[in-house]
């Protein structure tokens, strides 16, 4: 069993539109193998078991066949577009891009910031300048899947990403083909306590 070459065309064409919604790089960390490799061998990685696997083709072409036919009312068993949208992407292990709309973020391509170097404290700190603010780096992490398998580095940078939402502390999320890094205002007094919090994954990443 094996998903169509229609229905591998329209989920990658409805991630192109949500990850232009969200201003989610299409070379980000996690989702760039996404259209570059054939979408059955990505689901075998993720539900290595026999059964899991024909389990979720089943319930992507269901759901690619509910997209496609609904309209913007309500859709049985599900309320909205937008909630059969996320069921997709949480069945394609893409959870992290899939909560991200709820929390008030920006979402920023790597390579269209400024990078600067600083010293804080007798301590060298990576900073980047944007949209005239500037910010200091407070953890760098890769693809976050919020599976059961989940590092416990990715736990630590949805906690804090929600720790930076519910708090209001002004930050935003930078993306490259390799890796996340959340950076935090430097007009926020909390930053370099955020920065010494996460400094053994920094050593340890760098």
């Amino acid at each position: 069993m094996q998903l169509s070459p229609y229905t591998q065309y329209y989920i990658r064409k409805l991630l192109r539109q949500y990850l232009s919604y969200i201003h989610y790089p299409l070379t980000g960390v996690g989702v760039c193998n996404f259209f570059q490799t054939d979408l059955n061998q990505l689901l075998k990685q993720l539900y290595s078991k026999g059964f899991e696997y024909g389990i979720k083709i089943q319930e992507l072409e269901t759901l690619i066949h509910l997209h496609q036919a609904s309209e913007p009312q309500k859709i049985y068993p599900y309320e909205t577009l937008s909630e059969i949208e996320q069921k997709i992407f949480w069945i394609l292990g893409l959870k992290f891009l899939a909560i991200l709309p709820s929390m008030p973020l920006t979402v920023v391509s790597e390579a269209s910031t400024a990078l600067f170097h600083f010293v804080l404290n007798d301590q060298l700190h990576q900073g980047i300048r944007h949209a005239d603010e500037l910010y200091g780096m407070v953890l760098e992490f890769g693809a976050v899947r919020l599976s059961e398998t989940e590092s416990s580095q990715n736990l630590e940078a949805y906690r804090l990403l929600l720790e930076l939402t519910d708090q209001s502390i002004p930050f935003i999320l930078t993306v490259s083909e390799f890796r996340h890094r959340i950076w935090v205002s430097l007009r926020a007094p909390s930053y370099h306590t955020l920065f010494k919090q996460n400094a053994p994954i920094l050593k340890k990443i760098a």
